[in-house]
C-alpha cells in the first residue's frame, strides 16, 4: 500500500489546471519539508490535488502556510535537456490538514477588569478526494 503523510510548508501559491476530456480541476503547488535529522537538507516536493480538493487548495491555500498532506507517491521520469534522465517525486493528495496556531490573549476593552479575552482560531480543515485519486501505483524502488 502506498500512503504518505508529510508536514511540510507551501512554497508556491496553488496553480489550476483541467483535463482537456471531462474538464476536472487540477491544483499543483510545491511545499518545502525538513529531513529527519537536524543536518538534511529542507526538500522540495510537487503536491497534486484532483475534484474539490484541487478548488479547495487554490481557494484555502497560500504560501508560506504550514500543512499535513496525506497521499499517494509517484516518481516520474524526466529528460533534461541534455538527453539525461532525472527522477522527480509528486505526491497526489488525497487529504489536506491546515495546521493553525493559537492566537495568544489580547487585552480586553471592558473598563477596569484585568481579564483577556481569548481568541482561538483554530480551522479544522480536512478535505477528501480519495475517489477522485487515480488508483496507479508506480513507485519503482
Amino acid at each position: 500500500m502506498n500512503h504518505c503523510l508529510i508536514q511540510a510548508v507551501i512554497n508556491s501559491a496553488p496553480q489550476m489546471r483541467y483535463t482537456k476530456e471531462s474538464q476536472t480541476p487540477i491544483a499543483e503547488m510545491i511545499v518545502n519539508f525538513k529531513g529527519l535529522r537536524s543536518e538534511d537538507p529542507t526538500r522540495e516536493l510537487k503536491i497534486l490535488g484532483w475534484g474539490n480538493i484541487a478548488q479547495e487548495m487554490v481557494d484555502e491555500l497560500k504560501e508560506g502556510q504550514n500543512i499535513v498532506i496525506e497521499g499517494r507517491l509517484k516518481m516520474n521520469s524526466v529528460t533534461r535537456k541534455d538527453g539525461t534522465k532525472e527522477k522527480q517525486p509528486e505526491l497526489t493528495a488525497s487529504k489536506i490538514h491546515q495546521i493553525t496556531s493559537v492566537e495568544h490573549p489580547k487585552p480586553s476593552h471592558k473598563e477596569n477588569n484585568g481579564s483577556f479575552d481569548k481568541k482561538e482560531t483554530k480551522k479544522d480543515s480536512s478535505w477528501d478526494s480519495s475517489p477522485l485519486v487515480p488508483e496507479v501505483d508506480e513507485i519503482p524502488f
